[in-house]
């Protein structure tokens, strides 16, 4: 199995602690190790050799990932030369390992912002999932998770026939697909006990995900293998220049929704959260009863349930009879939301962007 690390996005839902020139993977959002870094960790123990890992990555931020990861070589870094969503850059992380690797290969493609708290229970989940995909190449693997909560941006999937019932990790058919409901329908989904939680992880065997984007995403494919010919020859410039006319999709839009052997991985052990969104940190770190969640030098005053980042040296901030609010003072910005809708940080960003406010981003 080759594992590929998708380390080039940007991060906006936690702006704006995560920025164009910081994105939140390289850094320590959770614990003292970046998340890339982590990531790199929880897989390195399933590594035949440091070879069978490479990380996605954009082209300003090099240096970065081969000091995160200095246990790997610029030759396994897939340059993503633009940020077009995950429909072209897992594209462009398969022509290049068609390069490379043999297309009988299981390739697992993993977000780098992830919390997992059982490594061990991971690694199982990719090894059967492995194991799954050598015996049925016709199909797409993702692992699934069974919801706690309710949360309308991530996608369901509802679980079918059982296609693997001898292994200590189910795996079903998805039988349906829900992308972001609203609240009532995300709760009557859960309700169910059928629908699981897309963690954005994928499986797949390299030679059938060739094949799929050939099908289904013609010219995508070729302006990818074209882009990585040029970044392979470091060519930055003009790979950009053909990298960047893609349409922003995401996988699911260009490929996943368009095919019918899609299959899910399910495990309760691995304790898995998208650490994409400043209430979903809160509820992972879980301070005790209502206490506030501080990073910083902060002072709070018949406050609950807050979470409060300062990264600014020499300053203190204050909360005083406050609930509920995700607070992010940086040197620049501060940012004061309701921790329930902190996750409209994405909207705002935009909005900057169209009131050319880009030195904020």
């Amino acid at each position: 199995m080759k594992i590929v690390i998708r380390a080039g996005g940007i991060g906006t839902r936690l702006w704006p602690m995560s920025r164009k020139n910081n994105p939140k993977q390289f850094q320590n959002v959770v614990g003292d190790k970046t998340m890339v870094r982590t990531t790199y960790e929880r897989i390195q123990g399933i590594l035949k050799t440091d070879k069978d890992v490479f990380v996605s990555i954009n082209k300003d931020f090099i240096e970065k990932a081969l000091n995160e990861i200095p246990e790997i070589s610029k030759k396994q870094l897939i340059i993503e030369t633009d940020t077009r969503n995950t429909g072209p850059a897992m594209c462009l992380e398969v022509c290049f390992l068609e390069k490379f690797c043999d297309k009988k290969e299981v390739i697992a493609s993993l977000p780098s912002d992830d919390f997992i708290s059982d490594n061990s229970a991971f690694q199982n989940l990719l090894e059967s999932s492995e194991s799954f995909i050598l015996n049925n190449p016709e199909y797409i693997l993702t692992p699934a998770i069974r919801p706690d909560y309710i949360d309308t941006g991530y996608t369901y999937f509802k679980a079918g026939k059982n296609l693997q019932k001898n292994s200590k990790d189910a795996i079903y058919q998805v039988a349906g697909i829900a992308e972001k409901p609203n609240y009532e329908h995300c709760q009557n989904l859960i309700n169910t006990g059928v629908y699981y939680c897309h963690t954005g992880i994928y499986l797949w065997r390299l030679e059938h995900i060739i094949n799929l984007f050939k099908i289904h995403q013609k010219d995508m494919y070729e302006s990818c293998r074209k882009a990585v010919d040029l970044t392979l020859k470091n060519d930055l410039e003009k790979a950009e220049k053909i990298y960047s006319q893609l349409e922003k999709i995401s996988i699911e839009s260009a490929i996943t929704d368009k095919v019918d052997k899609i299959a899910m991985s399910v495990s309760n052990k691995i304790g898995w959260s998208d650490l994409g969104k400043w209430r979903i940190i809160k509820k992972i770190l879980k301070p005790e009863d209502d206490e506030n969640l501080i990073k910083g030098d902060v002072v709070a005053r018949e406050a609950k349930n807050n979470l409060v980042y300062s990264f600014v040296p020499k300053k203190i901030v204050v909360i005083n009879d406050v609930d509920n609010l995700a607070i992010i003072d940086t040197k620049d910005v501060l940012f004061v939301s309701s921790l329930k809708n902190s996750v409209d940080v994405k909207k705002i960003v935009e909005k900057l962007k169209e009131e050319n406010k880009a030195e904020y981003l």
